[in-house]
């Protein structure tokens, strides 16, 4: 019975990591999302047939063609695998006869469980994989208006918590960088959190968003009466080259289609030596079940598509991206909700307080903050 169980047992963790470490870490594509439940339907049928008694010719038969089957994403795989996925896909596909082999000698008590492990993985790929294609709605934010700076019980109290963590850092290092008053520009810059408060310190600061009801927000906010509040489109920025000292784009990445075309952007406006501040979320399970599922059934009127997983950007990517137009990424740090009373109380409520804080970490499994440096 050993030789039977061990081949299920060595494709089985074999799977997990593939889904678990590699779909996860790059994401898939249209086609891969709909052929690989194709591939475990093909399993499926194999030991679907064998719990009917079919005929060991018909089993054989079916067994080719799945074997066969599971290798047809290879063209896309040579184009987005690494070599560890490859490595891993090379013993999966070495395994898939062996297992299809031992399923036939299995009792049918194993057969079927194995059935039932074969059913419920396919359910979770259709399931999981066609949540992943949602697309993000942005309006939610123009609807806010002065709830962005009073609600509680709606997740932009949450952005207040993540902007009274990081805005002080990221006011330190331009002013450790920059002896004077610096020209900042503020991507995606909502209802004003960052760009009032660095105008509030000396800073001449422009914010740039794509929603007017936010602008009229920051607007109104604005103590100073300094912010020059533009409407506009992160990916495509009104100003020449090297038209500021800092560029930022605090929660702005993992709500765009191109993310890079907003990276590209901030880099050609920066001057040499400029400042490229970020803030965004990983694209891991982690941060899809905590910033997503966490949010929508933890925090009071959240909507079901305020972040989307697919649209999360790693820390190879940025760093990718940064490369790309001159940036070098300086530092980087990770984030998460301090566990406190106040957690615990938004647990049981819904409601953020504005005394819930975040805290820098070393992991940036859920989030990450840092700045890059535009070569001179």
């Amino acid at each position: 019975m050993m030789w039977i169980l061990l081949p299920l047992v060595l494709q089985g963790v074999a799977m997990a990591v593939d889904e678990g470490v590699f779909h996860r870490r790059r994401g898939l594509p249209r086609w891969e999302r709909i052929g690989h439940p194709l591939d475990t339907a093909t399993i499926a049928l194999c030991i679907i047939a064998r719990l009917c008694g079919c005929s060991l010719a018909i089993y054989v038969a079916l067994g080719v063609f799945s074997t066969l089957f599971v290798t047809k994403d290879e063209a896309v795989h040579a184009k987005l695998c690494t070599a560890g996925e490859h490595w891993l896909h090379s013993i999966l596909f070495v395994l898939h006869p062996i297992v299809l082999a031992a399923l036939w000698f299995a009792s049918e008590r194993v057969a079927m469980a194995q059935l039932a492990i074969v059913i419920a993985f396919a359910t979770y790929q259709v399931i999981y994989w066609n949540q992943r294609e949602k697309t993000i709605d942005n309006r939610w934010y123009g609807e806010l208006g002065a709830r962005w700076y009073e609600a509680e019980d709606t997740p932009i109290a949450l952005l207040r918590a993540e902007s009274r963590h990081r805005n002080p850092w990221l006011a330190g290092e331009i002013a450790r960088v920059f002896a004077r008053p610096a020209h900042v520009l503020d991507l995606g810059c909502g209802a004003g959190f960052l760009a009032n408060e660095l105008a509030a310190l000396g800073h001449a600061v422009t914010g740039l968003d794509p929603t007017i009801e936010n602008l009229d927000v920051a607007r109104a906010y604005d103590l100073t009466g300094r912010v020059d509040y533009l409407l506009g489109d992160a990916r495509d920025v009104p100003f020449p080259p090297g038209s500021f000292d800092v560029v930022c784009a605090m929660d702005l990445l993992e709500h765009v289609e191109a993310p890079e075309r907003v990276i590209a952007e901030a880099a050609r406006v920066l001057r040499p030596g400029g400042l490229f501040f970020f803030h965004t979320f990983n694209r891991t399970w982690l941060a899809g079940l905590v910033v997503i599922k966490g949010v929508e059934l933890f925090v009071a009127n959240a909507p079901r598509d305020l972040h989307v997983l697919d649209m999360f950007v790693t820390p190879a990517e940025l760093a990718s991206a940064c490369t790309a137009n001159a940036l070098s990424v300086v530092e980087l740090r990770g984030s998460r909700p301090r566990f406190d009373r106040a957690m615990w109380r938004m647990l049981a409520t819904g409601n953020v307080g504005d005394d819930f804080q975040f805290t820098f970490t070393r992991s940036t499994k859920l989030g990450y903050t840092g700045f890059a440096r535009k070569s001179a």
